[in-house]
């Protein structure tokens, strides 16, 4: 039985504490630069395994992939990856703040309270750290400076997570073969994907297990013909090439040392997943958990009807509000835009969305996180009254997303979580810290 402090976590950017303003674009830009490098790369891979999806006309009620990038009033349009980074809306972007705030103040205490007698595990008890004046950038820090153990090898492997998945109840992607680089074998390889030939799958992805930012990944279709081939043992023997030198013969990059350090490299062969219709690329929902109670999920990918979901053109709270791709949920028809209530949207409320907190709430709890974000990609079936397939895919301790409408109220009830439930205490030292914090941001805003 592996325990259930055993788990995944991606690779994650470095924190800093900030001042009572938002940090520049500047600032980020090696992040965002890594983001969305890592996005085109594994849409490219995506698209390139399924040219005739890409090819086929879309269903898309809002527009084609390059019209959800232009930028412009709708929600399909305005996200972050859109000129300005969501600059073009400021009327949307005004009603989303106005949707986080208002779910977060109907909701600070029950996040708050539900710290008091939580079952965090040492990996993620920033207590020691603590002076309680805490900002979500200053806690996203500590979270990331706590991977920095060898005990982070136990919870980053990608390896283990299936198994960790199926003790806690929550489906996942099946996985058909993994293996470190201390015990790979081409041969148990070779016959671990002729297996597959025989099981009659037709599609897998290799995924390198300690690698951030999408590398070390390559998706294999169209096996079945592969596999009976005349030259199949050639195909065959160039994968071994590429696990042997993309990824086990690669190491994780400086900014994540977390990986380059501790973990062992790593290979796993896993389902090729498909959200269905004309989906390019699975349609995925990020959901992020705080002391066991789901706050928010976002939605990227593209969906059956070929619908390409940016970054922050589709996001649902923890009570169903929120917006998505046609407007705000539930909005009027008074706005500059056609209000919101898409029916995709209303079908994945109605369907899964009950079961994507039990599963990201279960996930958070059973591994002892704080904070933690629990990735599901959706199948939609074509028959309307069919269930979503929901299946894990990974998950985060620690994520990159500014998180523009929500950081406050994130970062206050992760820190009131600790102060509130007598995890923080509090010393000559850390007083002084608090003390010289507050000055540093009225010095910032020049008051006296």
């Amino acid at each position: 039985m592996i325990p259930v402090h055993v788990i995944l976590l991606l690779p994650c950017i470095w924190g800093k504490r900030v001042q009572p303003y938002l940090p520049s674009i500047s600032s980020n830009s090696d992040y965002f630069a890594r983001e969305e490098e890592s996005a085109k790369r594994t849409h490219a891979r995506f698209a390139s395994a399924f040219p005739e999806m890409r090819a086929a006309s879309s269903n898309c009620p809002y527009g084609s992939e390059d019209d959800s990038t232009i930028g412009g009033l709708t929600s399909f349009q305005c996200h972050w990856k859109s000129p300005g980074m969501g600059s073009s809306c400021p009327a949307l972007q005004a009603d989303r703040l106005k949707a986080a705030r208002r779910f977060q103040s109907s909701t600070y205490a029950e996040f708050v309270d539900k710290a008091d007698g939580y079952p965090l595990k040492p990996l993620f008890d920033k207590s020691a750290k603590m002076v309680g004046d805490e900002t979500y950038e200053a806690l996203d820090k500590f979270q990331i400076e706590g991977l920095m153990h060898e005990d982070v090898a136990q919870v980053e492997d990608k390896i283990l997570l299936k198994s960790l998945a199926k003790d806690l109840g929550v489906p996942a992607t099946t996985a058909f073969y993994g293996s470190h680089k201390s015990d790979w074998s081409p041969e148990t390889f070779k016959n671990a994907v002729k297996g597959l030939c025989t099981d009659g799958v037709d599609g897998f992805m290799i995924k390198a297990t300690h690698l951030a930012w999408s590398n070390g990944m390559k998706l294999v279709r169209g096996w079945q013909e592969t596999c009976h081939a005349s030259d199949a043992d050639r195909r065959i023997a160039e994968l071994v090439e590429f696990i042997e030198t993309e990824v086990l013969g690669q190491i994780a990059s400086e900014a994540d040392a977390h990986l380059r350090l501790y973990l062992e490299p790593g290979v796993t062969v896993e389902e090729l997943f498909r959200t269905g219709g004309q989906s390019v690329q699975p349609l995925e929902a990020k959901t992020v958990v705080l002391w066991g109670k789901v706050h928010h999920m976002f939605l990227i990918g593209s969906d059956s009807r070929g619908c390409r979901t940016q970054s922050g053109a589709w996001q649902i709270y923890g009570d169903k509000t929120g917006w998505d791709l046609k407007g705000m949920i539930g909005a009027s028809d008074t706005w500059l835009f056609e209000g919101g209530s898409d029916p995709l949207n209303r079908r994945i409320l109605n369907n899964a969305f009950d079961r994507m907190v039990e599963y990201a709430e279960k996930f958070a709890e059973g591994v002892g996180a704080d904070m933690m974000r629990v990735d599901f990609f959706l199948g939609i079936p074509e028959d309307p009254k069919a269930d979503i397939v929901i299946k894990m895919n990974e998950c985060e301790s620690v994520s990159g997303h500014p998180y523009w409408h929500e950081r406050q109220g994130i970062g206050g009830m992760w820190r009131d979580g600790y102060v509130l439930s007598d995890r923080l205490s509090m010393t000559p030292d850390k007083w002084a810290k608090l003390n010289n914090n507050t000055w540093d941001d009225r010095s910032a805003w020049k008051l006296d």
